[in-house]
């Protein structure tokens, strides 16, 4: 650096030029702290995978350190002119962002979240959870980061004339440059080609939000949906930590249960709102319902249809969707099913090669011979394809069958666009007159089974996927009417009764389970859920969708999201206000929550 005669300007370039290497040092330390996000989540399973997760990770970091070079390091280098002071600025601003870094780490070893304004708030309050400890313990790299950094600003402030003389700034620059413009380029790639090693990484990395062109694609005729999905069926598991589902190895009783003959029947209607189940729209449903046992205040796993028939048969929360579906790991439901060698009957007019059946739910069947796919166009196919199976099925062998009936018009109910008074009651009226249609459908089933004599003996489960709300899907009424759907349950030799407390999706594994197969496993043992003939009051129920989570509770819902946004309301829809005993309770249910989320993860 060449002295020019004036002062100001020299002092300024030299604290920017020290306050580049400074940052550089930055970028080397954060990103040696950041190798502890892979290696809590583990390597991806390709080469491609693992190269992605080290050059994103530069960049990425790389990023954020220039963002706070540019709006607070290098501004202050003109404003504050005295040098030490500078520089302890600057050393105190690098100390505050490594600890909230290493923080993050523990946050996300232990959750899978990363810091956000609501896990700050239990942060503060160590008593609530045990783990919370450990956190605490990385206070102490405060001083010994402090210590380092003003170490290094020191060297750095005497040599920094050397270091620029050997002009190795700007090829470092455009490297670093180049990683964080990479990443983004692969990730748009491997998004469109859902190329699972490295879009399992989305949420790696705090702040982290790679680009997406997936949308842009389909519209110039680049990317092909059908293409998509077959690569998806076709994918093998990613690197992700398994999880340890079920948590013990299940163990039945010797003495055969006494619904132990009886034949399984799911029935699971899409988007079907649990106000629906009345003499009017669904009279057919409801006369069933009143022979019996009718759940009236019962909530789907999650507020869509894939992540609803998820937690149908696995009784899990969403957030193990993706290791599920990327690993191809069966419920232990349908494990037991095929262990059985029970027949078993699909039936489904949108086929069974989506995510939420092939790669989940039946991903076990693909091997079994014993298993009949029906190739129905429409609910009325399906119905007429059901009654023809059924006829092939004998008293002597108990069979299970899975019919799901769709809702012809879902994706015009579920547009996200704002919809005026008139369009949501044109959307209600057709909805109302599907739901007329399928509760004739249910009615013929039914009858098929009566005919056949398989009505006595057959478990009979009749549930929606989740709900539905016609208002804009980002309002109040779509969190109350998102996740809660009719559940009525036929039990042979049952009394019919009805049923006020919360119930979930979570809870109908574990009640076939003990019920039908007697196990003898505590249900928290390969489930979320409880057994659901037993009065057993909840505090809340989960549903939601991979990104944000719905908590029902009997006086509010709550939302909350992995970035740390919350919205409470009440069961009319009214916002409720923050305060300190709202906080508290937001708090003590987000531990809990937590816990559940993340109890059949590896540790």
């Amino acid at each position: 650096m060449v002295e020019t005669g004036h002062k100001f300007h020299d002092n300024v370039a030299k604290k920017v030029a020290w306050a580049h290497w400074f940052t550089f040092f930055n970028i080397i330390a954060i990103s040696l702290i950041s190798l502890r996000y892979i290696a809590y989540s583990g390597l991806a399973d390709s080469g491609l995978g693992i190269a992605y997760q080290f050059v994103s990770l530069l960049g990425h970091f790389s990023f954020l350190s220039a963002v706070v070079f540019g709006i607070l390091i290098f501004p202050l280098a003109f404003i504050i002119s005295n040098n030490l002071l500078y520089r302890l600025i600057c050393i105190l601003i690098a100390t505050t962002a490594i600890t909230f870094l290493i923080v993050d780490t523990q946050i996300f070893r232990l959750y899978e979240f990363h810091l956000n304004p609501l896990i700050w708030q239990f942060l503060q309050k160590p008593e609530q959870v045990e783990e919370i400890y450990s956190i605490n313990l990385h206070y102490i790299s405060i001083p010994i980061t402090f210590s380092l950094e003003v170490f290094f600003s020191l060297i750095l402030w005497k040599k920094v004339r050397n270091i620029q003389a050997k002009q190795i700034g700007k090829p470092i620059a455009l490297f670093l440059f180049a990683s964080f413009v990479t990443s983004h380029l692969v990730f748009i790639w491997a998004d469109a080609t859902q190329y699972r090693p490295i879009t399992h990484q989305r949420s790696l990395y705090p702040l982290s939000y790679p680009m997406t062109a997936r949308t842009f694609l389909k519209k110039q005729g680049w990317l092909n949906e059908d293409v998509i999905q077959k690569r998806e069926l076709g994918a093998t598991g990613t690197n992700q930590q398994e999880l340890n589902y079920p948590l013990e190895k299940l163990t039945y009783s010797k003495m055969p249960m006494a619904s132990a003959d009886n034949n399984i029947l799911i029935i699971n209607i899409e988007s079907l709102r649990s106000d629906m189940l009345n003499a009017h729209n669904m009279p057919n449903l409801q006369a069933l319902a009143e022979q019996g046992i009718n759940f009236k205040n019962h909530f789907s796993g999650a507020n869509n249809n894939e992540q609803g028939v998820f937690s149908l048969f696995y009784g899990l929360p969403n957030s193990y969707w993706y290791e599920v579906t990327e690993n191809h790991i069966p419920p232990v439901f349908m494990t037991k099913i095929n262990e059985e060698n029970r027949p078993i009957g699909l039936f489904s007019s949108i086929g069974f090669v989506h995510p939420k059946f092939l790669q989940s739910s039946f991903s076990q069947l693909k091997n079994n011979n014993d298993v009949y796919y029906s190739k129905a166009q429409n609910n009325n196919q399906v119905v007429q394809q059901w009654g023809e199976w059924i006829t092939t099925q004998t008293k002597l062998k108990p069979w299970f069958g899975y019919i799901y009936l769709e809702q012809q018009n879902n994706d015009l109910f579920n547009q996200p666009s704002k919809k005026s008074i008139p369009e949501q009651t044109e959307h209600l009226s057709l909805y109302q007159s599907q739901v007329v249609t399928i509760d004739n459908q249910i009615a013929r089933l039914i009858n098929k089974l009566k005919q056949q004599k398989q009505y006595e003996n057959t478990v009979i489960v009749i549930t929606g996927t989740h709900g539905q709300s016609f208002k804009e899907q980002n309002t109040n009424d779509a969190l109350i009417s998102g996740a809660n759907v009719p559940m009525v349950l036929i039990w042979p030799n049952k009394a019919p009764r009805t049923i006020y407390r919360m119930t979930s999706h979570a809870d109908i594994v574990p009640t076939l389970m003990q019920g039908v197969f007697g196990i003898e496993n505590e249900s928290n043992q390969y489930s979320s859920g409880q057994y659901l003939l037993k009065d057993n009051d909840r505090q809340y129920v989960l549903s939601g969708d991979i990104n944000n989570y719905v908590i029902y509770e009997d006086r509010k819902i709550t939302q909350f999201s992995g970035n740390g946004n919350i919205n409470s309301i009440d069961w009319q829809g009214e916002h409720i206000e923050a305060n300190e005993e709202n906080d508290k309770s937001n708090i003590t249910l987000l531990i809990d929550v937590l816990s559940t989320l993340r109890r059949f993860n590896q540790k």
